[in-house]
């Protein structure tokens, strides 16, 4: 079964239906990812498991999630299952609890054909940096498909499932997706509980979710928007997201930033003016707005001061003491020092320097409190946006994935240049003010045949008006850019 071309409510059917058998379709899931195994898109394979379900499963008509599988990724803790966050420290972690999302997805009888990779800890951004190797492209083995959420993407854009668990501290699920030509959905910050997830940056980190369908994304929210009294950042953003599918489509103000228009090429230009006609001719407004580009250009700083900051803290745990597969040592400090320069890739090393340099008394601050500062002025200057507009458009990518060659051994500190570098880190806005954002397909590169997304957000808490235009637009690329999709 390709899930490129059957979504979740196509598969709920057919078992509703009995034109499909759970055992059946989790027995070709297997066979499919067992002839991919050698592309390091998973860390561990639940196959065993999962057929052990799919045995005795009874489909209900009301869990659209029953029988369906999918693949976790593997920085979500699951129960008797090995969770390593992409870290040789954490290689042989077993925990002894599940995520509240793993709980969610076990209650909707949902499968879990894996634990995905990524780059380590979540730090990366392009899929070269798990520690079991590694992550291509599916649809050209020569180019990233970024990261951290690489196995995920990996998995629905082959459609070996139709769904896959994704973690977003800076664009790690949404940029993916452009890479690969699918959906990528970071809900509202705190909608989905992050309890059980291991984290990089707290006040960053969203979970969420890849599908190759508008429609899926809309399932999967109903499912997992719960508030939860085990996470201290979990809001109540619950609503009956299925209605979403029968909601008409209302008329929105459109917004693109004219500082990021000045610097797109021209292909991509003709694009979206495009598809501003399209939208102007269903009756949306569709405006150009400002954005103090001293802000704009400050993005990657202060991205890389909060992050780094709030990396080296919660991963302080790390240690070979209290987790993490131990190196031998005279004692406390030398085992610490000696399991971490064993067990942590470069990159990781690099930003617990960074982290931990900020964190210093005299640090403190001169570089991490002014970075707060700046973020909040991000922040203020979205609200003024958000006040007159309900969808702001974001180019996630400005051309197709990167060639590996282009960026293997380069972390986010080194990819930055001239006064656009902050086109790199556009869609980090949606995680400085926690608004809910989907990358969805949108064009194809024209020498290359690559996709490039589309990324739209809005105000929080405005998810299912999200969803509802993710699925207007989906009707509209198809029509008019990509019919193939």
């Amino acid at each position: 079964m390709n899930f490129k071309k059957t979504s979740i409510s196509d598969l709920h059917k057919k078992y509703i239906n009995k034109e499909a058998n759970v055992k059946d379709v989790i027995k070709n899931v297997i066979d499919n990812i067992s002839k991919e195994k050698d592309k390091n898109f998973l860390i561990t394979f639940t196959d065993k498991e999962a057929l052990n379900i799919s045995e005795n499963i009874m489909i209900e008509k009301n869990k659209f999630l029953s029988g369906i599988p999918y693949v976790n990724k593997d920085n979500v803790s699951t129960k008797g299952v090995l969770t390593t966050a992409g870290s040789k420290l954490l290689k042989d972690y077993v925990p002894p609890y599940d995520a509240t999302i793993t709980e969610l997805l076990k209650k909707q009888q949902a499968i879990q054909i894996g634990k995905s990779a990524l780059d380590e800890l979540g730090m990366g951004g392009t899929g070269l940096f798990s520690f079991n190797g590694i992550v291509k492209n599916p649809i050209d083995e020569k180019r990233i498909i970024g990261g951290s959420s690489s196995g995920s993407a990996y998995s629905v854009c082959k459609g070996l499932v139709p769904f896959a668990i994704g973690t977003d501290t800076g664009d790690s699920i949404r940029k993916p997706a452009s890479y690969a030509g699918i959906y990528g959905y970071k809900p509202t910050y705190g909608s989905i509980s992050r309890y059980g997830v291991i984290p990089y940056a707290p006040s960053l980190d969203h979970v969420g979710f890849f599908t190759n369908f508008a429609e899926d994304l809309v399932y999967l929210a109903d499912v997992f928007i719960k508030y939860d009294k085990k996470d201290s950042t979990s809001i109540n953003n619950e609503k009956d997201y299925l209605k979403v599918l029968e909601k008409k489509v209302q008329k929105n103000k459109f917004v693109f930033i004219k500082q990021v228009w000045d610097y797109l090429s021209e292909n991509l230009k003709e694009a979206y003016l495009k598809l501003f006609d399209i939208l102007k001719k269903d009756g949306h407004i569709v405006e150009m707005v400002s954005f103090n580009k001293n802000l704009l250009d400050a993005i990657p700083a202060m991205y890389m001061m909060i992050s780094f900051a709030e990396g080296v803290s919660t991963s302080s745990n790390l240690d070979g003491i209290n987790f993490g597969f131990r190196q031998e040592g005279n004692d406390y400090e030398d085992i610490i020092k000696k399991t971490r320069t064993y067990s942590f890739g470069d990159t990781v090393k690099r930003r617990f320097l960074l982290g931990s340099y900020q964190l210093r008394k005299e640090n403190q601050e001169l570089l991490l409190a002014k970075s707060k500062k700046v973020r909040r002025l991000v922040v203020e200057e979205l609200n003024k946006i958000y006040e007159d507009c309900d969808i702001l458009i974001l180019p996630p990518s400005l051309k197709e994935a990167p060639l590996i060659n282009e960026v293997y051994g380069t972390d986010i500190e080194e990819r930055y240049d001239g006064d656009s570098a902050f086109l790199q880190d556009l869609l980090i806005l949606a995680n400085l003010n926690g608004m809910p954002s989907i990358t969805l397909p949108f064009i194809k590169d024209n020498k290359t045949n690559m996709p490039i997304g589309i990324n739209i957000n809005s105000k929080p808490f405005t998810d299912d008006n999200l969803l509802s235009i993710t699925i207007y637009l989906e009707k509209i690329i198809k029509s008019n850019f990509n019919k193939e999709n």
